[in-house]
């Protein structure tokens, strides 16, 4: 069975991933991004997309991880909120749009564990994320 990213505690959840960005990145660089992501996107949407990766699975499982993280941006997208959230909406559309695109071609050059079982909790909490 596969597992779930709301199998984590609270504080698994708040620890996992390594922010948005590759992980051959920078971490100066992916603390720039995920900083300026965070403008206009929940954490939960990224945290959530390298649980995805780091359980793996096959070509399948990787598009249904980017579909969802996608899905999850856009909607933070268009619940913005405050006074500013209109001018916000569609910006944040563009960088979801570019992030689904960057996932979906850099996706597939190490980041995404293919395997042919899922890993499990244990295997995926194991590995630094």
């Amino acid at each position: 069975m596969r597992p779930s990213f709301h199998s984590l505690t609270p504080e698994e959840q708040a620890q996992f991933g390594n922010g948005v960005g590759p992980y051959w990145m920078p971490d100066w660089m992916r603390q720039l991004i995920t900083g300026a992501a965070s403008w206009f996107f929940q954490t939960a949407s990224w945290r959530h997309h390298d649980f995805g990766y780091a359980v793996g699975g096959d070509r399948y499982d990787r598009r249904r991880c980017d579909d969802k993280f996608l899905l999850a941006m856009l909607k933070d997208a268009v619940t913005q909120v405050g006074d500013l959230w209109l001018l916000k909406c569609y910006p944040a559309i563009v960088v979801a749009i570019i992030f689904y695109l960057a996932v979906r071609i850099g996706g597939q050059f190490g980041s995404f564990k293919y395997r042919e079982q899922y890993a499990s909790l244990d295997e995926v909490l194991s590995v630094p994320h």
